[in-house]
């Protein structure tokens, strides 16, 4: 009998991951009638499953959850970003192709990444948003540099490009290389046969940036949070309220971007050497540039607070409030005096 192959699509995060998973939901049936089988996320103990069991090295929760209802198909997809982190541990990565082989799967992993200036701008304003931190961009860069892990692709990705027994496909992320979802099945070998039309992304799996607007009043609100004491660390659901409050105004059509040319010319100079590796082993290219070509330059988009008018600040500063008014119903154990 032939083996069956696990497509796992593992992020990384920012890149349309969210858009994706809606694409799937929205492609179930197609998927289906092709004998691919849209793996469900699953959760245990709030974490998504894959993620859990690969951490965990539960070959017993894997075999179930694999192996339930999944019979009549010769295909399997997963769509968790979360999964980058985990299998990019060598011995993680070993387990896990251990165990799928013991269960007669082969693993496909399938990775998008983003140009770092690109890539830092996203992950800065996700922490921004989720209140984990409202320091300048500037050090966020630094702090970026020093922990190279999340950012030196060549570094991150040894284990799974020196892993002999991997099928990987790394896919280069960004609106010239067009719609991400349709890439991810057009991949090579994968639906070979497939010509059709794929339906569009559900609409609640959209994750838009939260625009300069936005960004500005996640950073209020870490600096009223400090000022009354509250354990960021402890909230629960910390990015939902910002998204709940600011989506009806659109702000995120005014996209923030807050580095300037200087600092984007200096991000690309210091992972230059490790890009160029890594696009030589992954893309058979010496030249990670050539590769993101077209790559449209995005211009220094902040917001001061002398940019705002009277009215402009009033808004921003009542919804501040309200924020902080739902992160207390939430977790009050996050404030002093609730504990």
């Amino acid at each position: 009998m032939m083996a069956k192959t696990l497509l796992l699509h593992a992020g990384t995060h920012k890149t349309a991951s969210s858009y994706i998973k809606g694409s799937l939901l929205s492609n179930k049936r197609i998927l289906e009638s092709l004998s691919v089988k849209l793996l469900d996320l699953g959760k245990v103990d709030g974490e998504k499953i894959l993620p859990r069991i690969i951490s965990s090295r539960d070959k017993h929760l894997l075999d179930n959850f694999l192996n339930c209802d999944n019979h009549d198909f010769q295909n399997l997809i997963y769509s968790a970003e979360q999964c980058t982190q985990k299998l990019i541990e060598k011995k993680d990565l070993e387990w896990f192709l251990d165990a799928l082989d013991d269960i007669g799967i082969k693993l496909r992993l399938a990775i998008f990444l983003r140009d770092q200036p690109d890539y830092i701008n996203s992950t800065y304003i996700q922490g921004v948003k989720k209140f984990r931190h409202a320091m300048p961009i500037s050090e966020y860069i630094e702090k970026c540099f020093s922990e190279w892990y999340w950012f030196d692709y060549d570094r991150m990705f040894a284990s799974v490009i020196n892993e002999s027994r991997l099928h990987f496909d790394f896919l280069p992320y960004g609106r010239q290389f067009g719609d991400p979802f349709e890439r991810l099945m057009a991949l090579p070998g994968w639906l070979p046969h497939y010509k059709g039309a794929w339906l569009p992304s559900s609409k609640k799996f959209t994750n838009e940036q939260p625009g300069v607007k936005g960004v500005y009043l996640a950073l209020l609100v870490f600096r009223r949070l400090n000022a009354l004491g509250a354990n960021t660390n402890l909230l629960k659901k910390r990015a939902q309220y910002i998204n709940k409050l600011i989506k009806p105004k659109e702000w995120g059509k005014e996209r923030f971007f807050g580095l300037d040319e200087l600092q984007v010319e200096t991000i690309k100079k210091f992972y230059s050497f490790s890009n160029n590796q890594f696009s030589k082993k992954v893309w058979s290219n010496p030249s990670w540039k050539s590769v993101f070509i077209g790559e449209k330059t995005q211009k220094l988009s902040i917001l001061h607070e002398s940019d705002l008018t009277l009215d402009e600040r009033n808004e921003i500063h009542l919804l501040a409030g309200k924020v902080i008014k739902c992160l207390k119903r939430a977790s009050p154990e996050s404030f002093p005096g609730n504990s």
